[in-house]
């Protein structure tokens, strides 16, 4: 078998895995992402819960608050850099917003109004 036999059918096998492959990344970004912000929800929990005359505790929260922003930007700054001009295609951002929806049910922290509204969101 020659290289002119095989190139249109390994082609055609590449081009068919490439979308495979890059709803993978947005899965897994979205999931980094998801994280960040059930982490984000849980640390807010904590400091609404906190009593405000517990200090050391509101203090030790509010670190890794700002910890975590840090973290959240990185995350956000690095998917703007991975998918720049992606970002604007509306089929896009809506596959990327079901993949954080579906990342984000599994997040203990998240409140049950917007699990079920995340719930409803995917079914449709």
């Amino acid at each position: 078998m020659n290289f002119k036999n095989l190139f249109l059918p390994v082609v055609f096998g590449i081009v068919l895995l490439f979308p495979a492959c890059r709803n993978k990344g947005l899965k897994a970004d979205a999931v980094r992402i998801g994280d960040a912000m059930c982490r984000n929800i849980e640390i807010m929990n904590k400091l609404r819960a906190t009593n405000p005359a517990d200090t050391v505790t509101l203090q030790k929260l509010q670190s890794q608050a700002r910890e975590l922003q840090g973290e959240m930007n990185t995350l956000y700054q690095d998917f703007g850099a991975k998918y720049k001009e992606r970002t604007k295609d509306p089929e896009f951002s809506k596959a990327f917003s079901r993949e954080l929806r579906k990342a984000m049910l599994d997040c203990p922290y998240l409140s049950k109004e917007d699990k079920e509204q995340f719930e409803k969101e995917l079914k449709e």
